[in-house]
């Protein structure tokens, strides 16, 4: 993390936030899956790896987010597998474009209930610069999702 302390980040970032940086779900290659989509910010060197096993009535029954970059990218790819894992994977579009809508127009979270864990990415919106981090998960699912 070169030279930005413990400390700082714990107050830019929400505790779910760094408890999910530091302790990743789902961030285990899985050998057996169905879709699977990489996306890499060419910028800043982040990239995402997901892959997701199906069932037969379409639903996630395992997914594996696999991130290397920084803070935000491993913990928003960390909340976007649980929030996504057992989900149908055809109810997910309009719940990622409302997240989408959230993080980049300010939506209200009123508006925007069904999130769960990942309003607790809301928090990024104070820093733009950040929100391509929390955004490249979304594209690797998008990808996914236009796959099927």
């Amino acid at each position: 993390m070169g030279d930005i302390s413990e400390e700082y980040l714990s107050n830019i970032y929400k505790d779910v936030i760094m408890d999910h940086f530091r302790n990743p779900r789902n961030g285990v290659d899985i050998t057996e899956y169905d879709y699977f989509a990489e996306e890499i910010n060419p910028f800043c060197g982040d990239k995402v790896s997901f892959k997701v096993k199906l069932t037969e009535d379409r639903i996630i029954s395992n997914v594996s987010a696999i991130a290397d970059g920084c803070t935000v990218i491993k913990a928003s790819s960390s909340l976007l597998s649980v929030f996504v894992n057992q989900s149908k994977i055809d109810d997910l579009p309009p719940v990622i474009s409302r997240f989408e809508n959230f993080l980049k127009n300010g939506d209200d979270l009123a508006n925007n209930f069904d999130l769960g864990i990942l309003s607790e990415l809301g928090v990024v919106r104070q820093h733009p610069v950040r929100l391509k981090c929390v955004l490249l998960p979304v594209r690797a699912l998008n990808n996914i999702i236009d796959q099927i």
